[in-house]
């Protein structure tokens, strides 16, 4: 990993800061603005893959494969591991045929990448262990790293995030709020947050079992289920995956103008429109301490302006 550090300029540990402007409210509101860290490695993606490919480089594995829609963060970020490190990559991609508009595909493509297409049928396969081990057996030199990254080597790396969190503010915040997709960086800081903090995840899709989900990323490991300090809100993910409407967007517009802070409308923008509106219900202890936690997917916005006429400015 030191000739990984070689390559990437990171901002580590990330920033942590205060924002002024939350009117008509006592609380401490901060950003763990994760989405410094790197231009194209940034947020959760660094976090989750941070040990994951120091277990595939010190095992030698020769390449890199791994899994993703056609707009994904995670092959965004590998793309560019894969071209600066030197080291080859396959993605197996959930869609039709390559798009030279898609500005994802695009970039994964000029960073050299091998990329194979699949029906959203055939991608549902990568989530089953069976195909898992076959295709492993079939590039015994490839590293296969999970859809979003989440295994439980993202739970080292993301647990960081608390350490650096309760470092920079001197104490423990009171609640720290994340966005979920896959769960790797929520398995994370939920394995290292103190029982003095409340975690809250917002849910950015629909219809998940987020204990069997932890609990596969934690390898039958189920001690968190003993905490009590966490949850998992599902009122805001929009009606599911990459869903949207207008006033999530007018929110996101609003938000970088007054806060200066970009987010995307797959996962940040959720989680911030969320904690606004947990804001306005008083929602939070007076004169908690919050922290959210911006998980970078900044690349996302450029895809779905593409798709939607450059909504988001």
């Amino acid at each position: 990993m030191e000739n990984f550090y070689k390559h990437f300029n990171l901002w580590l540990p990330s920033p942590l800061q205060k924002l002024q402007k939350i009117e008509k409210t006592n609380l401490n509101i901060f950003v763990k603005r994760d989405d410094l860290i790197h231009s194209d490695i940034s947020g959760n993606k660094f976090r989750k893959l941070k040990c994951n490919l120091k277990y595939a480089f010190d095992s030698g594995y020769k390449e890199l494969i791994a899994f993703g829609g056609a707009f994904s963060n995670l092959l965004y970020t590998l793309s560019v591991i894969s071209k600066e490190m030197n080291v080859a990559a396959t993605f197996y991609i959930r869609g039709d045929g390559f798009d030279p508009n898609n500005p994802t595909l695009r970039f994964i493509k000029s960073n050299g990448v091998k990329m194979i297409f699949m029906s959203r049928t055939a991608f549902k396969n990568i989530r089953n262990r069976e195909y898992l081990d076959t295709l492993q057996k079939q590039h015994p030199s490839s590293y296969i790293i999970p859809e979003g990254g989440s295994n439980s080597l993202a739970i080292p790396g993301s647990g960081e995030i608390i350490d650096e969190i309760i470092l920079q503010l001197g104490r423990n915040p009171d609640y720290i709020l994340m966005d979920l997709g896959t769960g790797g960086t929520f398995a994370g800081v939920l394995n290292n947050v103190p029982d003095q903090t409340n975690l809250l995840g917002i849910a950015a899709i629909k219809g998940v079992d987020w204990n069997s989900t932890l609990t596969d990323i934690f390898e039958g490991e189920m001690g968190f289920l003993k905490k009590k300090n966490w949850s998992i809100n599902e009122d805001y993910h929009f009606g599911g995956f990459a869903k949207y409407n207008n006033k999530l967007i007018d929110f996101i517009n609003q938000y970088r103008s007054k806060y200066g802070i970009p987010l995307d409308p797959i996962y940040t923008g959720k989680l911030v429109y969320a904690l606004d509106d947990l804001v306005k219900k008083n929602y939070f202890k007076n004169n908690s301490t919050i922290v959210w936690v911006h998980g970078g997917g900044l690349q996302g916005i450029q895809g779905f302006n593409y798709l939607h006429g450059n909504a988001i400015h």
